[in-house]
């Protein structure tokens, strides 16, 4: 019986030990999985690392928690996307409420795609309006090798300047990630070279600055955050069958029932994707992949 107890001992004081070295960790949140990619990569196990939006939904429309806020005020940093919804409506009142956060736009520095260069990559309306982007710009910086250099380096200089003792560690890990997202550029590269069609569809248009680093072109199904008029699904139909369009992404966040229909009229092939996703150089591969064959 004393065995007993002193097992049981033994297992509450290594849980208890645990459970300290886990709440000793400083915490950084991010807005987005993607982000936590590159967080992880170059912060290793000296950070814990809290992702506000859940997998499978909108970052655009997504609302916080009061949980979510709360662990916020916990974290020493703050990783935005920048352009997000609720980024731009709570961003600063959290800011505000917690003075010691440091918040990092972690597409500072990134070459944004603007309204001249979205017409070359999403849709406009009659008007000339690009739809689903804040300002003209386009919300989604991260699905990108050139932008996944530029976040990086601006997770890097963040948590040095936390964590200054660690400078080097940081730094190794860096250089690291560097050689990894020049080596996924060159096999992209080397996937997409001998596709003959560029252009693509997508419901929902994420990969604009995909399409800017590898030469192609995004057309968007989706309307202003809407499912498009019957009049915009027969103008995609014809442009798609005179275009010799095949592909047309669907992300796993949106069910997509307008590009299926298109899909189906031209003969196309339906692709799930997930540029929300953790595995951020995994899915541009994906991508990639799925364009070539």
């Amino acid at each position: 019986m004393s065995r007993i107890i002193l097992s049981l001992l033994s297992a509450m004081l290594f849980l208890s030990s645990c459970n300290q070295t886990l709440s000793d960790t400083p915490v950084v949140t991010v807005s987005i999985e993607p982000l936590r990619y590159f967080v992880e990569s170059i912060g290793g196990d000296h950070w814990r690392v809290n992702t506000l939006v859940p997998a499978g939904v909108s970052p655009e429309t997504y609302e916080l928690t009061p949980q979510q806020v709360v662990e916020i005020s916990e974290s020493k940093v703050y990783f935005s996307v920048g352009t997000l919804g609720f980024e731009k409506t709570r961003l600063e009142q959290l800011t505000r409420n917690n003075p010691k956060l440091l918040t990092v736009n972690a597409s500072d520095s990134i070459a944004l795609i603007l309204s001249d260069e979205v017409c070359h990559h999403d849709h406009d309306d009659e008007h000339g309006h690009a739809h689903n982007h804040s300002d003209g710009i386009d919300l989604h910086t991260w699905p990108s090798t050139s932008s996944g250099r530029q976040i990086a380096k601006n997770v890097l200089r963040a948590l040095i300047s936390v964590d200054t003792l660690n400078a080097d560690y940081y730094t190794a890990r860096y250089d690291s990630l560097i050689t990894h997202i020049d080596s996924l550029d060159s096999q992209i590269r080397a996937t997409l070279k001998d596709v003959q069609n560029r252009t693509f569809l997508i419901y929902h248009p994420a990969l604009g600055y995909f399409a800017r680093d590898f030469g192609l072109r995004q057309m968007s199904v989706e309307m202003d955050g809407k499912e498009p008029s019957v009049e915009r699904m027969q103008q995609l139909i014809s442009q798609s069958k005179a275009e010799g369009i095949r592909v047309i992404f669907i992300q796993e966040e949106h069910s997509g029932r307008s590009a299926r229909r298109i899909a189906e009229a031209i003969g196309g092939r339906v692709v799930s994707c997930a540029p929300l996703s953790r595995d951020w150089d995994e899915q541009l591969l994906y991508i990639a992949r799925s364009l070539a064959e």
